[in-house]
């Protein structure tokens, strides 16, 4: 098992970086079963928030609202909320 890299404020980060944020998961939403599959975690760090899109999955065990997550991946700002698709994640 990997260790978590050491993550920055989401407050700090920008769009179009590569990032490792922290936070806990705050809210889940889950596409319907008539849509591709999707999967998106809003995570909170006190200094903003990000939503963790994990495109194919409508679940991931151990990601529920509540547990602290880190995530590693590129900003998107394509999107009026900052997300990063298929980050890389642990659990802690």
């Amino acid at each position: 098992m990997s260790v978590a890299p050491t993550a920055q404020r989401i407050a700090d980060a920008a769009a179009r970086e590569v990032v490792t944020l922290a936070g806990r998961v705050v809210a889940l939403q889950v596409e319907p079963h008539d849509a591709a599959p999707q999967l998106t975690a809003r995570i909170d760090d006190g200094t903003g928030r990000i939503d963790a899109v994990f495109m194919g999955r409508r679940v991931i065990p151990g990601i529920e609202a509540g547990v602290q997550l880190t995530i590693e991946g590129r900003i998107s700002d394509a999107d009026a909320r900052p997300r990063i698709y298929n980050p890389r994640y642990w659990l802690s």
